[in-house]
């Protein structure tokens, strides 16, 4: 008895759940604020449908050509999203050295020695530290 009154509690639940779906809300439209995104009505055939879509602005960034470059995009975007490198404080050789052995060496990153130089080189060209506490001049981010 309790199995066929929970069959049929179920089997209600889902009716009325299916019988919902597809029907517009009856909510207030609302701007989200969207800045810089366009919003387009995915079903052309219904106005009053309330499936959007957002075309969001790309803004990946370009890594300049450079000795290490090929390693770098290579080896590291593979974990990590480029925009992900390029937030990073400008670090001293030491630093980038120490974080691309840790990668290799903690955490598993398919690195050979050689590409432990290589890419380390190639993040100090673009996001390094001088003596001075500036990034060199020319590099990425300026």
């Amino acid at each position: 008895m309790i199995l066929k009154t929970q069959s049929v509690l179920l089997s209600l639940g889902l009716a009325a759940l299916l019988a919902g779906c597809g029907h517009p809300s009856s909510s207030t439209k609302q701007d989200h604020g969207m800045a810089n995104g366009k919003m387009e009505s995915m079903l052309h055939s219904r106005s009053d449908s309330p499936v959007h879509t957002i075309a969001m602005p790309h803004d990946e960034p370009v890594f300049p050509p450079g000795s290490g470059r090929d390693e770098f995009v290579t080896a590291c975007v593979v974990c990590h999203s480029p925009r992900y490198v390029t937030m990073q404080p400008r670090f001293s050789r030491t630093t980038w050295l120490s974080e691309v052995k840790k990668m290799k060496d903690v955490y598993g990153a398919h690195i050979s020695d050689d590409q432990v130089l290589k890419i380390t080189d190639y993040l100090v060209s673009i996001n390094g530290k001088s003596g001075t506490g500036q990034g060199p001049k020319g590099t990425y981010g300026e």
